[in-house]
């Protein structure tokens, strides 16, 4: 009778974990993309404006603004992928887009 429960507990949690990391892999994905999407609508002599209106509509990436004496510089990824997918967007000090890399 033990035995049943024991695999019976360990099935539960091998479902629970299988669930979990098909779960996990869907929101990575999309968070990648999310990335991916918004970092493509960017090119030379966007405003910063324009660029941080759409960032804040982010739902599972995130971003920073940085301060540099040849510019801004926002940096845009997400903890989903452990910020290895990300872009990095140069501005220019009157704050239109230079560049937009992916890395």
């Amino acid at each position: 009778m033990r035995s049943k429960t024991f695999f019976r507990s360990k099935y539960i949690a091998t479902v629970i974990s299988i669930f979990s990391l098909v779960a996990f892999g869907f929101y990575s994905n999309e968070a990648r993309k999310e990335v991916y999407f918004l970092c493509g609508n960017y090119g030379a002599g966007d405003s910063l404006e324009h660029v941080v209106k759409q960032l804040n509509t982010v739902n599972l990436s995130e971003y920073k603004v940085e301060n540099f004496e040849q510019g801004k510089r926002i940096t845009h990824s997400s903890k989903l992928n452990f910020h290895l997918v990300g872009c990095n967007i140069q501005f220019t000090p009157e704050e239109k887009v230079v560049s937009v890399s992916y890395g």
